[in-house]
């Protein structure tokens, strides 16, 4: 109940802060919550980076108290008031406000919970992590993996968890009041044209669906997602957007750095999509911009370069910090087993799609990315074809109904550039294919469609915006509400899922259900210092990261390959989790690791492990390690927790903690 009242309050104060900054005329009110949540934000990241998040997101909050202080001053109570009123009257910040709220509320009550891999690996983990311990994951003495996430999402979370009491729902909804910002501020249209505005929402909000390969009857997860995907597209369409607002205005302008610092720091990818957005502002104003091109191209060389410093500045801040806090780790930025630089990895990749000592495993990654264009589905219509098609109509549709001269001239710029820098990103991850994965992965494309539909999503959103702002007199509204009317139908007719996040989804919680269980009880013992290992027989990883997401103690990696003589470690590699077999069985599991009774006793002492947590026993153990435990073990036995007394006790396991339930 205390983040659902935190989170409303938030939401409150945010409304009420945009209602007076917008009071005096100067900014529509629907551009401004993007800005101040991403000020926010980048607030907390400074104090972050100071070590002292807590006290960053007391500031943050007192800063908002502090602009309705000053407006209940300046415009007495009465205005303040009325400030509100209109300010909420404004279709944009009408639309975040309720559809915020709505997620509050909704999330609330159906508690949803994470699903997808990477969250328990990074993308969940880091920000639980930031709020649990009020500090940035890398610098944490837990230092867990997710260490190579980028801050943004946990910055948002953080700011609306501040009281280390962790909530994924909350998560989930702080997420989506970011990305519902992003969207308002493509609404920021004169308040006579509320049905423009409205629109542009409508179909903003369902851009998530519109841009997936739906599987009949899966749970939709496009809101409920801890991942950087919504929030990366989002931030990038929506810091368009908002410049679209600004129209240039010296001083307001400038707001547009702060959505576009913290996508740089959603992960990093970003710091590409952070450039590109900096180079179509610059583009954009060299175009449209006002008198002779010399005076054009100096004032979009600038404003362009500010955005691109803020860009970097950004990238450079998360990047030092990272080395200086960890520097046993390598923190080099490296991609690929062969540890490359990006330089190099792009002086290699260029050199290859010019044709200069192509290898087979380049053309044919090359010749799979061709044809996914065509034929991977990455929305609702099909492939890539297509989604460019559909965007390019609405372009075409905003160039129309654009006043001849600068503005049709500005739409048509900016759709050229958005296409020339989405060849030039298209080509960057069939360099990455080449040099960051697998053959197998390489050549099966993996993730095509994650990585490339948040571009799709912020191009249309553009658009759309560029749309709702051009759309004057009868042509113009009838194209604007064909075009909405078009992607929410789509949404409608194949989009809808069968279990959408506003159902519950008790069935994907199960397996997590049980281990939440388990882990509630061996979190009784254990604390953030103690370090643990996990032994799951039988288990594909799944159960292994789930504990290490939910237990307070750092989850120590297991290892893969053969130990089963005292000091003979050559033949072992670090992995994560593991299973133990016997020599003579090496195809019990998929993942193994040979052990026996004296090395795993070593392995515990060795990486100076106080806990051991059987998860789930077996034959084997039950037969071989049985005199290391307290009370023996066998095969169905519940999940235990034991406490490892040192290589030379008598009985080196004894009893922690155990649950009263057998592990199914």
């Amino acid at each position: 109940m205390l983040q659902l009242v935190w989170g409303l309050f938030l939401i409150v104060l945010l409304a009420g802060a945009c209602a007076v900054l917008a009071s005096g005329g100067k900014a529509d009110a629907a551009l401004l919550p993007l800005p101040l949540l991403s000020g926010m934000a980048l607030l907390l990241y400074g104090f972050g980076l100071a070590g002292a998040l807590r006290i960053g997101a007391a500031l943050a909050v007192v800063l908002l108290v502090a602009v309705w202080a000053v407006g209940l001053v300046r415009l007495r109570p009465a205005g303040f008031v009325k400030a509100c009123r209109e300010a909420v009257s404004t279709p944009g910040l009408a639309l975040f406000v309720g559809g915020a709220a709505f997620f509050w509320v909704l999330f609330f009550v159906l508690q949803p919970m994470f699903t997808q891999w990477d969250e328990f690996t990074a993308w969940g983990l880091a920000p639980k992590m930031v709020v649990e311990r009020g500090a940035f994951y890398v610098a944490d003495p837990v230092n867990l993996k997710a260490s190579f996430t980028y801050p943004a999402t946990s910055l948002v979370t953080f700011l609306f968890q501040p009281f280390g009491r962790w909530a994924e729902w909350a998560c989930l909804a702080a997420l989506d009041t970011l990305a519902l910002a992003c969207v308002a501020a493509a609404t920021a249209l004169p308040r006579s044209r509320w049905f423009a505005s409205v629109g542009v929402f409508a179909a903003g909000a369902v851009l998530p669906y519109f841009f997936r390969d739906p599987a009949p009857g899966a749970y939709a997860t496009q809101y409920v997602n801890a991942m950087a995907d919504l929030p990366m597209a989002m931030l990038f369409g929506g810091t368009l957007c908002l410049y679209f607002g600004t129209e240039r205005r010296r001083g307001f302008f400038w707001l547009t750095a702060l959505p576009l610092a913290l996508l740089t720091l959603t992960k990093d990818i970003c710091f590409a999509y952070g450039l590109i957005a900096a180079f179509l502002i610059g583009l954009d104003w060299l175009a449209a911009g006002e008198g002779p091109f010399r005076k054009r191209l100096g004032a979009a060389l600038l404003h362009a370069g500010g955005l691109a410093v803020a860009v970097v500045a950004a990238f450079l801040s998360w990047s030092r910090y990272t080395a200086a806090v960890t520097p046993t780790v390598d923190t080099a930025a490296s991609v690929g087993s062969a540890g490359l630089s990006y330089g190099a990895v792009l002086t290699g990749g260029v050199k290859q799609l010019l044709g200069i000592g192509r290898d087979d495993k380049f053309a044919q990654i090359m010749a799979a990315m061709g044809d996914a264009f065509f034929t991977r589905r990455v929305c609702l219509l099909g492939g890539g074809i297509l989604a460019v098609a559909a965007i390019t109509l609405v372009a075409a549709a905003a160039w129309l109904s654009a006043e001849k001269g600068a503005t049709r001239r500005s739409i048509l710029v900016l759709h050229l550039g958005f296409a020339f820098c989405f060849a030039a990103l298209y080509a960057f991850h069939l360099i990455l294919y080449y040099y960051n994965f697998s053959d197998g992965e390489g050549l099966a494309l993996k993730d095509y469609d994650r990585y490339l539909t948040p571009y799709y999503q912020a191009w249309m959103l553009a658009m759309l915006c560029q749309l709702g702002r051009a759309a004057r007199g009868r042509l113009g509204r009838v194209a604007q509400g064909g075009a909405v009317a078009a992607v929410l139908a789509l949404f409608c007719w194949r989009g809808v899922p069968g279990a959408g996040f506003w159902t519950a989804a008790d069935s994907l919680y199960t397996l997590r259900a049980d281990v939440q269980q388990r882990a509630a009880v061996m979190n009784t013992v254990l604390d953030w210092n103690d370090r643990v290992l996990v032994l799951s027989q039988g288990d594909d990883a799944t159960r292994w990261y789930y504990y290490r997401y939910e237990l307070t103690a750092q989850v120590v990696n297991g290892f893969g390959g053969f130990y089963g003589r005292l000091g003979e470690t050559q033949d072992r590699w670090d992995s994560d989790f593991m299973n133990l077999v016997e020599s003579e069985n090496w195809t019990l599991y998929d993942y193994k690791a040979v052990c026996v009774p004296a090395t795993l006793v070593a392995y515990m002492a060795e990486k100076d492990c106080g806990y051991l947590l059987i998860d789930r026993a077996d034959d084997y153990l039950q037969r071989e390690f049985s005199p290391l435990f307290e009370g023996g073990l066998t095969n169905d036995m519940p999940a235990t927790l034991y406490h490892f007394e040192g290589e030379d006790a008598e009985v080196p396991f004894t009893i922690a903690a155990t649950t009263e339930q057998e592990v199914q």
